[in-house]
């Protein structure tokens, strides 16, 4: 039972087998009472002949012996007439035979109480002409002729019943046996339609399990099992992916981290080999280990700030936040390293407020660092230009610089971690290569997204949307 190609077939075949029992047993039921039916038809009209052509026409004393029994015992029928107590008193062969008897049969007594009867019953042995025990189909009637009553009382052997009910359920029996047997042998080959593609699917995820992630699954049909091929599939290439930018994470951090040691081991060394005798190349190489431990401090946090949200663990306090507010704290903030550079932040707010749900220190730590990449990034004496656009959706932060730009085959991996468009560049810039991304991150908590234009020697622009309040309210 842990196939589930045999699940199938045996749910299938009690499905079938019972639905054909039930089927049957109505069919045979129903049969049996509209044969049952015909019967008491034929015996009505029998008893019709026997009033009709003896009780009403004979005297009672020529009953026995009327000529019409001879006619009416040539059918399958037997039939009698009876006094008003039940004792046989016509024909002469059955009144003498069961002439000391009453006929107990049902229908016989509701006849004696006045009223029409028939019955399916068995009688008992010795009683019958031929001295053996039969089951009847029996109707009996009472019939007044003057001021005597008589009963006319007809009956069947069911037995010709009997063998054709046996014949039809065995019939039925075979065609159940039948029905079964395809159903089975059906289903063994249907059920490879089902069984084979999650059997391929286990195999795939066996070798998943064991490190080969490049797996993929034939998807034949859009119906649910190739919809589960599909999914399969988007899985492993996403596992696949994911297993890749884990290698290249690893690799990323290890050589972010192996800089800055290398820097610190060799300044360290020279150091202890006698530099220190000369004060001024020790300062100057303490400042540069300095340097390198406060990049390697900055890479960690980052690390952890990404780290932290990839878990999701801790959910983000929001609450309805002026952006135009906001974004005039944070340009306020970043105007020193503005003026360093002798650049100027000019910020175009919109007529109306624009309200956020979101978590402010987060929203100010991502606008915060785009702001400073555009300063860091952007040649002195240059305007970087902040503004608001406001949809029936959302609202739309662009910060506009006017640096080199940004290559268009960098633009969808610049919120990669790690990625650089200018590694040499950026890392003599302080610069961990993780800002954009924790930024993404951030964005995409809230509901929003970031992302850049660019043209090569006219600046970049980053879009920073976020869902307007009443609607993330809704």
């Amino acid at each position: 039972m842990n196939s589930i190609k045999l699940k199938l077939i045996i749910i299938y075949v009690a499905v079938v087998l019972v639905v054909m029992i039930i089927s049957g047993t109505v069919m045979l039921l129903r049969v049996r009472s509209r044969e049952i039916e015909n019967i008491q038809s034929r015996l009505s009209a029998q008893a019709d002949h026997v009033e009709d052509q003896i009780v009403h026409t004979h005297e009672p004393r020529e009953f026995g012996g009327a000529a019409p029994w001879g006619l009416l015992g040539a059918y399958d029928i037997e039939s009698m007439i009876l006094t008003d107590a039940g004792v046989p008193i016509a024909p002469l062969a059955l009144a003498q035979l069961l002439s000391a008897h009453h006929i107990a049969d049902e229908a016989v007594i509701e006849a004696v109480a006045g009223r029409e009867g028939f019955s399916v019953g068995r009688r008992a042995p010795g009683v019958d002409v031929d001295q053996t025990e039969h089951q009847w189909l029996s109707y009996a009637r009472p019939v007044i002729r003057g001021d005597q009553t008589f009963i006319v009382y007809t009956r069947v052997n069911a037995e010709l019943l009997n063998d054709n009910l046996f014949s039809l359920m065995f019939n039925l029996a075979i065609m159940i046996l039948i029905a079964v047997a395809l159903t089975i042998i059906l289903w063994f080959f249907l059920a490879n339609t089902i069984t084979n593609p999650i059997v391929t699917m286990i195999d795939r995820a066996k070798a998943m399990a064991q490190g080969e992630l490049s797996q993929e699954i034939p998807v034949h049909g859009k119906d649910e099992i190739g919809q589960l091929a599909y999914n399969f599939n988007h899985m492993a290439k996403e596992l696949s992916q994911l297993d890749t930018m884990r290698k290249e994470f690893v690799a990323n951090v290890s050589h972010e981290l192996r800089t800055p040691l290398t820097s610190i081991r060799t300044y360290t060394e020279t150091l202890l080999e006698g530099a220190m005798e000369e004060a001024e190349n020790a300062m100057r190489f303490l400042q540069i280990v300095d340097d390198e431990a406060q990049r390697m401090s900055l890479l960690v946090t980052d690390l952890l700030e990404l780290s932290r949200l990839d878990s999701a663990r801790t959910k983000l306090d929001q609450d309805i936040l002026d952006l135009v507010g906001l974004l005039r704290v944070t340009i306020r903030q970043s105007k020193i390293l503005a003026e360093q550079k002798n650049q100027t932040v000019i910020f175009e707010p919109p007529e109306d407020s624009c309200f956020i749900l979101a978590n402010a220190p987060r929203i100010n730590q991502v606008i915060s660092n785009i702001l400073s990449n555009s300063i860091k990034y952007s040649p002195d004496d240059t305007t970087i230009h902040v503004s608001v656009e406001t949809t029936d959706t959302d609202h739309r932060v662009h910060i506009k610089d006017e640096g080199v730009g940004i290559p268009e085959d960098s633009l969808s991996r610049i919120f990669e971690r790690f990625y650089r468009v200018d590694k040499g560049r950026s890392r003599s810039m302080g610069g961990t290569g993780l800002g954009l991304a924790i930024a993404k991150e951030i964005i995409e908590e809230h509901g929003g997204n970031i992302y850049a234009t660019s043209t090569l020697g006219s600046g970049t622009t980053m879009i920073l949307r976020f869902n307007r309040y009443f609607e993330a309210a809704v």
